[in-house]
């Protein structure tokens, strides 16, 4: 049995945080069913990088849509619409959770906003996520993930040292995903206060809360402290050596965290004497010291190719790691080896391969349903969750109030 096996999800969500939130409860087990705009679908369908995945958009949906909606049901549904809307709260009324991510009062005036919901189900989870927060100037605001760490300050960090100035947004989408998952812890924490309390509740997350908290260990010292930062590259504002170094053929990264590890890659380095150099015993002294530090290992690291360094650092003990592109990264065997790397046969696309759940559990074996066409599940949900007959479900599509996907 599955951890949250027996748990329904409503997913109002759309793009990427709320769909990213609502796939680790799939993962996890929950019944998750999709709502989505009928001839169109969520926006990611569209987003796509591969010609592979381009041709049935919007039904089966490009390459992002199939990255952060696996394990979920689709059901098609024109919430604008009277009708759709009824069906919709039919749905929250028969579910443990409900998801949305539109801008604050955007469910609400749809007739679907947490007191709607809370009168037809009053234990209900009901879970929120947008950019930025339900309070303050910028609430009901829209933001996008790159305009979240804009303002976050995340992109203030990224760039070389002493560089042009030009922000840089890092390669991932650090809001929607970090984002998506603490929008998924407090629903689990939501469920659980619930089976002490048997009492629902309101749960949510923005965008810019969930990136400001991974800047949680600069807090204290740019608060407290007045320290500013600015890009520093690949390094690390406390602590040094923490950052790429160059090899005779690219590049290898080095941590050392302690100052034992320092110690052993100064004689991996045959550099006894920087080892014994007080001015740079202990990580406070090395980041005062910093380019003088990186300056003599660069000066050894130059000297042997990316495999001879990863070779001798790892039979030593010293935490390092090549700077892999993202196509080596995904052939890495380490992530098969534990089950990071999922493939499933797609009606359209035939096999695909992603990346799969980061959770594992002994008393839960991960399993992997390909994410829905659009509308797919429709008429199924309908009818086992409602007890919708046939003929109510087809003038129901007639209306072009929900709509079926003939691809199944």
């Amino acid at each position: 049995m599955k951890q949250l096996e027996g748990i329904r999800v409503l997913d109002f969500s759309h793009g990427v945080a709320g769909p990213y939130a609502t796939m680790i409860l799939g993962d996890l087990g929950a019944e998750v069913i999709k709502i989505e705009k009928p001839g169109r679908g969520d926006v990611s369908r569209f987003l796509n990088m591969s010609p592979r995945f381009a041709k049935d958009i919007p039904r089966s949906g490009g390459d992002y849509f199939l990255t952060v909606n696996r394990n979920k049901q689709s059901v098609a549904l024109d919430l604008g619409e009277a009708a759709g809307k009824d069906i919709a709260l039919r749905l929250a009324g028969r579910a443990d959770v409900v998801v949305q991510s539109f801008r604050p009062g955007v469910m609400t005036r749809l007739g679907l906003g947490p007191e709607a919901v809370r009168k037809v189900n009053p234990s209900v989870i009901y879970a929120s996520i947008s950019a930025y927060g339900n309070a303050g100037p910028l609430a009901g605001y829209p933001g996008m993930d790159v305009a979240v760490q804009a303002r976050s300050g995340v992109m203030s960090l990224t760039g070389e040292v002493g560089g042009n100035g030009s922000p840089l947004r890092p390669g991932v989408s650090l809001a929607d995903f970090s984002g998506g998952v603490h929008l998924a812890v407090s629903i689990l924490a939501g469920l659980l206060q619930r089976g002490r309390t048997r009492k629902g509740s309101e749960v949510s997350v923005s965008l810019l809360d969930a990136t400001m908290s991974m800047l949680s260990n600069y807090s204290v010292a740019v608060l407290g402290g007045g320290k500013e930062l600015g890009p520093m590259g690949s390094g690390h504002p406390q602590i040094v050596p923490y950052q790429a170094f160059p090899t005779s053929d690219g590049f290898v990264v080095i941590s050392t965290g302690t100052n034992k590890l320092f110690r052993a890659l100064c004689d991996v380095l045959e550099l006894s004497d920087v080892a014994a150099d007080a001015r740079f015993a202990t990580n406070p002294l090395r980041v005062s010291a910093r380019e003088e530090v990186v300056a003599l290992i660069s000066a050894r690291t130059r000297g042997r190719s990316t495999a001879q360094w990863l070779s001798v650092f790892e039979a030593n003990g010293i935490p390092c790691s090549p700077v892999n592109t993202i196509r080596q990264a995904m052939e890495d065997p380490q992530l098969s080896a534990n089950g990071m790397i999922v493939e499933y046969e797609h009606p359209v696309y035939g096999l695909v391969r992603s990346t799969g759940s980061p959770y594992k559990s002994s008393a839960a074996e991960a399993t992997t349903v390909r994410p829905p066409l659009l509308g797919e599940h429709t008429a199924e949900v309908l009818g086992s969750v409602l007890g919708m007959g046939a003929d109510e479900v087809a003038q129901l599509r007639k209306r072009g109030i929900i709509e079926q996907s003939e691809h199944v």
